[in-house]
């Protein structure tokens, strides 16, 4: 049996992630300090680490230290992989509640269950992508490197469009909550 076939590369990670999503629920279900001129932070460490990721040599379908050719082919997924994950961002960046602490004037931050839903698929998405991949990777002559440096790219813009989506947000609430 290989390991795609395998029945616990599927359970245990959700029995692991179960606890972690529920957990995460509830701390985003309350509200929480949101620290504007910190909100940049993120983004760069992202775009760097994504960017390290998708430099360092794979192990994939090209043999031991693959690197992806980037052609016109790869490029266009690797653009269809940005473009969505920076919607997905935005999508989830707008499903954040922020609003300015009436006692303090210091912005707050809520995620929605709408947030939640982003979160999960993502994460049914990634284990999807990964067991279909693995299983039918030969059978479909797809280049897991490519899908590999497509995730990279996908969950890059995600997390970084979020976060400038919030920062933008963010400064309009606060200005807002100056002028009244």
């Amino acid at each position: 049996m290989t390991a795609a076939n395998n029945p616990a590369t599927i359970v245990v990670p959700l029995l692991v992630l179960m606890p972690v999503l529920y957990f995460r629920m509830r701390r985003m279900s309350r509200a929480r300090p949101l620290k504007l001129n910190l909100l940049w932070i993120r983004p760069v460490i992202f775009l760097v680490l994504g960017g390290i990721a998708l430099a360092a040599p794979q192990l994939g379908a090209h043999g031991a230290g693959a690197t992806l050719a980037l052609t016109p082919g790869n490029g266009a997924v690797l653009a269809v992989a940005a473009f969505l994950g920076a919607v997905a961002g935005w999508y989830w960046g707008r499903t954040m509640a922020i609003d300015v602490h009436p006692e303090d004037g210091t912005l707050m931050v809520k995620g929605g269950q709408a947030a939640m839903l982003v979160l999960v698929a993502l994460i049914v998405m990634r284990m999807g992508l990964r067991y279909g991949a693995a299983l039918e990777a030969e059978a479909w002559h797809l280049d897991l490197v490519l899908i590999t440096d497509a995730s990279i790219v996908f969950s890059v813009f995600l997390f970084s469009v979020r976060s400038v989506e919030m920062f933008v947000r963010a400064r309009r609430v606060m200005a807002a909550s100056k002028t009244q």
